[in-house]
């Protein structure tokens, strides 16, 4: 499922291509020209509107999911900050690079996600802790 508005019409596209439909037929289906449905498969123009018309003439439901977006605390974001930048010390990076590291490889997720225990341990510790679930993920840095 797509996570966001503009990924959706890449969904309808394939879709609209495993049905075997062109977008001029797709068009017709929902009362649109083909260079609209060309547009909303770009993710331009994509109404809720859309979303059900397309949804209907393709076969297929549409969910939307609506989540509070976490806040986090100016304690998390000191914590992260200053671990991620002993991580960039300790392997020679920048913090840019560091903190691209550690997102790909879901470091930075997992001492988010455990902040009440990794914060009471040593900045080094915490470190090591990224590294490994680095490791895991695919990550080689050691």
């Amino acid at each position: 499922m797509a996570n966001r508005i503009d990924e959706i019409g890449q969904l309808f596209q394939k879709r609209r291509k495993e049905l075997g439909l062109t977008q001029e037929q797709v068009g017709k289906l929902v009362g649109v020209t083909k260079s609209e449905i060309s547009k909303i498969e770009n993710g331009r123009g994509i109404t809720f509107s859309t979303i059900n018309k397309l949804s209907e003439a393709l076969g297929v439901s549409a969910e939307v999911d609506l989540r509070p977006v976490p806040s986090m605390s100016t304690d998390v974001v000191h914590y992260i900050v200053m671990s991620l930048g002993l991580f960039a010390r300790k392997y020679n990076l920048t913090r840019k690079e560091a903190c691209n590291y550690l997102s790909r490889f879901k470091g930075l997720e997992f001492s988010i996600g455990n902040y009440e225990a990794e914060h009471q341990l040593s900045l080094q510790e915490c470190v090591d802790d990224m590294v490994a679930i680095c490791q895991r993920n695919g990550g080689e840095i050691s």
